[in-house]
């Protein structure tokens, strides 16, 4: 599978443990055969939906920085996108939790998500770089990047330890086997609560491979729309609490991009940014 494959090209020398979720039931065999790592563990599980997998296997986890990671990721091929993740976690130690594709300072509900966030086309590009000015780590300096009242998931990068103290995903953000819309909005308004930040990079991580199912079945698209609207105010009262004041002034310490496009489009590009129709392509 691309996904295991490619992770463990771009962690390098760095520690690994690979954790998956499978609640289907219906391909152990699959993981397994690819899952070969001392610290490879596959957890087979009902349909709980991913707040309640991501939960338990931040709790299973020992390394430092969780990467979650959902099972249409297309990742790219290479090192430098998640080496410049982790790379701006050096950078800046109160960051807890840094999204790849959207972020937003206001409640991205389903019909106007694209048009509220910066991140991934058709998105706004990332205004604001990390200052050349030797005081960030080398695989972040230069890089698109901003700071965000929330990120969207998939993929997340996020300190364990700050994840666990939050608490982890509200598990209240839906019924098991039910979407759990908003639950990254949720997380992220509860890390800048709690004292750390939230930020914003373009990770070259693609989503949609093997088509978008839940959205497909008429069912499920009923659950998000209803989903979306209760957990999408809960969220919209939380970020009337919610000091953007903190957003600006930690942005303040970033330099705008002289040509944001074009940036985005080199970062993509140097990243190994591929289509989800063209993910296995080598």
């Amino acid at each position: 599978r691309q996904i295991v494959r490619r992770l463990r090209s771009a962690a390098g020398d760095e520690a690994l443990e690979v954790l998956v979720n499978d609640d289907s039931r219906s391909e152990a065999a699959a993981w397994l055969a690819v899952l070969t790592g001392p610290n490879d563990f596959l957890v087979s599980s009902p349909n709980v939906h991913e707040i309640r997998a991501y939960n338990r296997l931040a709790r299973m986890a020992r390394g430092e920085y969780l990467l979650l990671l959902q099972g249409d990721h297309c990742l790219p091929q290479g090192r430098e996108w998640l080496q410049t993740g982790l790379g701006l976690f050096a950078t800046f130690p109160r960051l807890a939790l840094l999204g790849g594709q959207m972020g937003f300072d206001e409640v991205p509900l389903r019909k106007r998500a694209e048009r509220v966030s910066w991140g991934v086309p058709p998105c706004r590009p990332i205004p604001t770089r990390v200052p050349r000015n030797g005081m960030a780590h080398r695989d972040a300096v230069g890089t698109g990047f901003m700071f965000v009242a929330g990120v969207n998931i998939g993929p997340l990068l996020v300190r364990r330890s700050a994840f666990l103290l939050a608490g982890g995903f509200d598990e209240g953000f839906s019924c098991a086997g039910e979407p759990g819309i908003q639950l990254d909005t949720d997380l992220s308004l509860r890390l800048w609560q709690a004292g750390h930040q939230v930020g914003l990079y373009t990770s070259a991580v693609s989503n949609g491979v093997g088509g978008r199912k839940t959205r497909k079945n008429a069912e499920q698209k009923r659950l998000r729309r209803i989903n979306d609207a209760i957990n999408g105010a809960r969220c919209a009262r939380q970020l009337r609490r919610h000091d953007a004041a903190a957003v600006t002034a930690a942005n303040a310490e970033l330099e705008a991009a002289p040509d944001a496009d074009s940036l985005r489009s080199d970062e993509l590009r140097v990243r190994g940014h591929r289509p989800p129709g063209t993910c296995g392509e080598e």
